[in-house]
């Protein structure tokens, strides 16, 4: 597939020089700086690009040769899409997986009862009737977002599904759609849970993702948050996304303070002190509307980084 043109978006501290990119004698590269986050990077980059379609791609991805080529031949096939990804591969014990699968019936049953994520097939070994009925109730539903707003895949069959919650950071996407929808600037210079309201924004079925298609998420260590603070960081922006005149304001916010009570107790179990400390403050700032994210867009803020 040949490239339009390259967009670097550069927030580090030592910059390119011309002589840098200049190797490149075949291909447009446009160098913009910009300051510390990466939802500003984005939203530069894609007002910059002069292309119908952004191949949107982070820093620690993989991508293999013939991955552009299977994306584009999709969109050629489903000319009403406008997000498409390949599975995004993540090593797991020595292991490149796709989805983590739903194997225990207790896990499960306490997912459904919190409305908590499931991100995998659910394959429990005990079939009786009350795990028939859970995977019954979520095969009706398909790939979806739960009452309180986490993301439910538990269909990765055919030759793609549609989800309307992916990451997107190996995705092809039409630049229309990612003007509609920008990435919000008040989120922390990471960006963590910024693809929700990109993602919730976009008109149509959702994001189509090709299951031949692959590429490998090395997840970079360096400069990335611990997972306590991506936790509670992740929980801020699902409720700030969910707030009135955002792009999951229809997700209830007593599903969501339910999902969080869960989501405690089972952290409570696994005995990590910082943990919980992360759910419980999660908790409390959801429920007493002390979200920063929230107080910081009324007030026309830029790049907020709560800390625990």
């Amino acid at each position: 597939i040949p490239v339009h043109e390259v967009i670097v978006v550069d927030s580090g501290e030592e910059k390119l020089l011309a002589e840098d990119h200049s190797y490149f004698k075949n291909i447009r590269i446009h160098y913009l700086i910009s300051e510390k986050s990466v939802c500003i990077q984005r939203n530069l980059g894609i007002d910059k690009a002069s292309a119908e379609w952004i191949f949107l791609c982070d820093d620690d991805i993989e991508v293999p040769a013939d991955y552009l080529h299977k994306l584009a031949a999709h969109a050629k096939e489903h000319p009403g899409t406008g997000a498409i990804s390949g599975l995004v591969l993540q090593k797991e014990k020595d292991q490149w997986v796709s989805q983590y699968a739903e194997r225990s019936a207790p896990k499960l049953f306490w997912k459904y009862v919190f409305q908590l994520g499931v991100w995998g097939n659910i394959e429990c070994s005990n079939n009786n009737f009350l795990v028939r009925k859970i995977k019954h109730y979520y095969q009706e539903k398909g790939n979806h977002l739960s009452k309180a707003g986490w993301p439910v895949l538990t269909d990765f069959s055919g030759k793609y599904f549609t989800t309307p919650v992916y990451g997107l950071g190996a995705s092809l996407i039409k630049k229309e759609w990612l003007l509609r929808s920008p990435y919000d600037e008040v989120l922390d210079k990471h960006g963590v849970g910024d693809h929700y309201g990109v993602a919730a924004g976009f008109p149509g079925p959702g994001i189509h993702i090709v299951t031949d298609a692959f590429v490998y998420h090395h997840q970079e260590t360096k400069n990335r948050l611990q997972n306590p603070l991506q936790y509670y960081r992740r929980v801020l922006a699902l409720d700030y996304f969910a707030g009135p005149g955002k792009n999951l304001h229809k997700i209830k916010k007593r599903w969501l303070i339910w999902s969080l009570f869960g989501n405690l107790i089972n952290i409570i179990f696994s005995l990590n002190s910082i943990m919980i400390r992360a759910a419980f403050r999660s908790l409390w700032m959801v429920s007493f509307g002390e979200n920063p994210y929230k107080q910081a867009a009324t007030k026309n803020l830029k790049i907020i980084e709560p800390q625990l």
